[in-house]
């Protein structure tokens, strides 16, 4: 249906669209169409997403792609550098070249070697980069690969203590070394363990004081309301980020969230 939908609408748009206003108008809109598409369904997994552009555009990232056959369900948040249409442009490149490599690819760490060597030369040329996270979950075996190019570090909040701790691993943002290798990192996920992903745009959000909001206030709101519905807690992750800042103007903010709905609760997850 979205599909079709961005079809008919994108058709529509370049026979109307009269001004640059509108032109602006007409890639917003794609873009909210593209970045809030329909989660797919996954029993073993619940997700959410939210991305908010400090301007009317944004270089932000995040999706969610079930892979039924395979038992993989894919996670993604990223940011291209910049702001804006040059920054949207970017995303839309980097988020077709992924679904793409998800179809050929086993690990994060595999795919993300093969779309740093597919957007390399491009990048370059551009001058640009991207960071970004690629998860990958087992709906079989509830693991959860991962890997990271240069994003910043996703918060594990398990089910059974008291406070969340960062996710391991930090590799090289995307388009700048070619053939640089990833690393796959593991955890097993437990009934209700929850992971919460976000750009820079939360981290680095300031006060009246230029105090950044950083990991420490995040990771607070995520142990304080991690038994909400998932809806609700990115609701309460972008009001205290917004009570913060006095609002979302400096930099684009995106978060996603992942809770783990197969298995037995285990207190002794590691």
């Amino acid at each position: 249906m979205r599909t079709n939908e961005l079809q008919y609408q994108f058709e529509k748009y370049m026979f109307t669209v009269e001004s640059a206003k509108e032109e602006v108008q007409a890639a917003q809109f794609i873009q909210q169409m593209l970045l809030h598409d329909d989660v797919p369904y996954c029993d073993a997994l619940s997700c959410v997403g939210v991305s908010i552009p400090s301007f009317h555009l944004s270089g932000d990232y995040y999706d969610f792609i079930h892979d039924e056959r395979n038992g993989r369900y894919w996670v993604f948040i990223g940011d291209v550098m910049g702001k804006g249409i040059p920054a949207f442009l970017l995303m839309v490149l980097l988020r077709s070249t992924v679904r793409c490599l998800t179809r050929t690819c086993a690990s994060p760490g595999k795919l993300v070697f093969e779309l740093n060597n597919s957007l390399h030369k491009d990048l370059t040329r551009l001058r640009a980069f991207a960071s970004l996270f690629c998860g990958m979950f087992d709906t079989n075996s509830a693991e959860f690969l991962y890997t990271s190019a240069g994003h910043p570090s996703p918060i594990l909040m398990r089910k059974n203590r008291d406070f969340p701790e960062r996710l391991e691993g930090k590799g090289t943002v995307i388009g700048i070394l070619r053939n640089r290798e990833y690393k796959d990192y593991s955890i097993l996920l437990s009934k209700g363990d929850l992971i919460v992903g976000c750009t820079d745009g939360i981290f680095e959000a300031m006060d009246t004081y230029r105090q950044q909001y950083g990991y420490d206030r995040l990771m607070q709101v995520i142990s304080k309301n991690k038994d909400q519905t998932m809806d609700d807690l990115i609701q309460s992750i972008t009001s205290d980020v917004k009570q913060y800042s006095q609002d979302f103007k400096r930099d684009d903010v995106t978060v996603i969230a992942i809770r783990c709905e197969k298995g037995e609760v285990n207190c002794c997850s590691e």
